[in-house]
Order: structure tokens, then C-alpha cells, then sequence
């Protein structure tokens, strides 16, 4: 989500030039030492005005309008997902083990999905606020600490041990995130399922189709 804007129009002043343009080519011409002669002056430069206001288009300018306060709250949540998935990306592509690698293209996957439903749906629940308040911060971490010890000389068992504890998590990371875009849309699936069965009511009550089709959708 970005700030929002609004287009606004704003009269051309090209017209207001024209038509003050056709009175100085008047005042030229004529000596303008009678009334009559103002009063050509004003009547060409008012028809020069008129022709050049319908003939030239207003002037679109964007402005941008000052968020709500929730609407602030929503912009900077989107902006630390984004913030968070980056860093997530860029400590993932520091892996080189295949089977970690695997897993973390599902966990970035998920991600990139919850970070764009963010944004298009302006959904910010518990569940997404975890994501990127906890969980995707803790997992980077994690990932920063694996190519550390992954680059460590020695290897000793503890390193190994560390190692194989981080792949485990990666990968448990990766079933739990792929839990959680489903959970995200469980209300939407529970919101469908009951709009489906109003619909097939309402369709039965009318006669328009048979108790039998509902029957046999339960």
C-alpha cells in the first residue's frame, strides 16, 4: 500500500493569456479614446478567452491525501513485511544445502503471498502480524547463524549438532507456514460456504430449482 492521492483539476491559464492577449491586440489597433473602443477590446478579448477555455483541457494534478491513522498503521505493517521478507530472502540465498533450500523457497513462497493479500486486501490480522513481528525475523536469525557456523573450519560436533538443529526448524517452518496461509483463508472459505447455502436457499424457496439439488449438495 502506498500513500493515497487524488487527481484534482486546475484550470489551464492559457485562456486568461489568450484573452488577454486579443484585448492588447485591440488596444494596438484602435486609439481607445471612446468608449466603443473598451468596449471592442472587452468583447474580443472575452471571445478570445471563451474559444481557448473550451479548446484547451484543464490542467490534472496529483495530490496526495494524508492517511488515517489506520490507514498509517496498515502502510507501516506492509512496509516492516516487506522490510522482513527481504532480509529473510537475502540470508536464504546464503544456503547451499539443497534439502534447506527446498524448504525455504516453500516458506518464501508463503510469504510472498501473505505480504501481496496484505496489500491488495488490506488484511492485517493476528496471524499476519506474527509472521512479520516474529516468526520471519527469528527464521533470518536462525539462517544467519547456519552460514556462520556453515563457514566455521573446525566443524566440531556441536557445530554439526547446531546445524542439523537449524535444518530441522527450517523445515518445520516451512509445514507450519504453509499451515498458516491456509488458516488465513479458512474465514473466507467459512464466509463462501455460508453464502453458497443462502443462495441455494433462496433458489429452492422461489421454485427455481429442485429441494432435491440442495439435498443432494449436503
Amino acid at each position: 500500500m502506498t500513500g493515497k492521492t487524488k487527481i484534482i483539476r486546475k484550470p489551464s491559464p492559457w485562456p486568461i493569456l489568450i484573452g488577454a492577449l486579443g484585448w492588447a491586440i485591440v488596444c494596438l489597433i484602435l486609439p481607445m479614446i471612446q468608449l466603443w473602443h473598451y468596449l471592442i477590446a472587452l468583447l474580443i478579448g472575452g471571445i478570445a478567452y471563451f474559444i481557448a477555455r473550451k479548446q484547451i483541457p484543464d490542467q490534472e494534478i496529483e495530490v496526495a491525501v494524508p492517511l488515517t491513522p489506520l490507514e498509517q498503521q496498515q502502510h507501516e505493517q506492509l512496509e516492516a513485511a516487506r522490510s522482513a521478507l527481504t532480509g529473510l530472502q537475502q540470508a536464504a540465498a546464503k544456503i547451499d544445502d539443497p534439502a534447506m533450500t527446498q524448504d525455504l523457497r516453500k516458506i518464501d513462497s508463503v510469504c510472498r503471498q501473505i505480504v501481496e493479500e496484505m496489500e491488495q486486501r488490506q488484511r492485517f490480522n493476528d496471524q499476519a502480524r506474527r509472521l512479520v513481528d516474529y516468526y520471519l525475523p527469528m527464521l533470518t536469525k536462525l539462517l544467519l547463524n547456519y552460514d556462520e557456523l556453515e563457514a566455521d573450519p573446525l566443524q566440531t560436533q556441536n557445530i554439526q549438532n547446531s546445524r542439523e538443529n537449524i535444518k530441522k526448524t527450517v523445515k518445520l517452518c516451512a509445514e507450519a507456514f504453509v499451515k498458516q496461509w491456509d488458516d488465513l483463508h479458512e474465514h473466507q472459505s467459512m464466509e463462501i460456504q455460508a453464502d453458497s447455502d443462502v443462495l441455494e436457499t433462496l433458489l429452492v424457496k422461489q421454485g427455481l430449482v429442485s429441494p432435491s439439488f440442495k439435498e443432494g449438495r449436503e
